[in-house]
């Protein structure tokens, strides 16, 4: 097999994170929003957030919620691509898709209040609306991704074991 560059230089996080740079980046923005929400000030009361502080939504509740789903998921990509795929298995590709699930359903809940206010009380769309809506559809990308590498990390390691087992029998 002839030798090929990767597409991608390695990442510092390990091999396994080469191609997940979008999920670093919207981890560390989960937990750079919820230190923004947990400051003094009402940061819900801007006019582009008062529809998802209407919905019910507190700055101390967002800020807890986007904290703990961003450490779980900045640790669960670190421990994907920094310790060996036999050692973390498939546990932490689905640590990393029950956070994207979180994220997308949280931009999702921002996107559609937006798009609710602009119909309903603005009468003008936010320009928000594109920015939390790709992030949405692109977190729901990050948790099929994920599942797939847990799925794929769950059968090599079941024919890791099977051989294993063979030959220790």
């Amino acid at each position: 097999m002839p030798y090929r560059r990767a597409f991608l230089p390695m990442h510092p996080a390990g091999p396994y994170s080469t191609y997940r740079l979008f999920e670093w980046c919207m981890a560390s923005m989960m937990v750079l929003i919820a230190f923004t929400l947990a400051m003094p000030g009402d940061t819900m009361e801007r006019n582009a957030l008062r529809p998802i502080a209407e919905m019910g939504a507190s700055e101390a509740n967002m800020a807890m919620v986007f904290g703990c789903v961003g450490v779980i998921r900045v640790m669960a990509l670190f421990l994907n691509g920094f310790i060996n795929n036999q050692v973390v298995g498939p546990k932490g590709a689905y640590f990393r898709a029950f956070g994207a699930a979180v994220s997308c359903f949280i931009m999702g809940q921002f996107t559609f209040a937006l798009i609710y206010n602009a119909f309903t009380v603005a009468h003008s769309p936010s320009l928000n609306i594109p920015v939390f809506g790709t992030l949405a559809w692109f977190e729901a990308l990050s948790v099929y991704i994920a599942v797939l590498d847990g799925v794929s990390r769950k059968s090599r390691l079941g024919a890791a074991l099977d051989k294993l087992e063979r030959v220790a029998g």
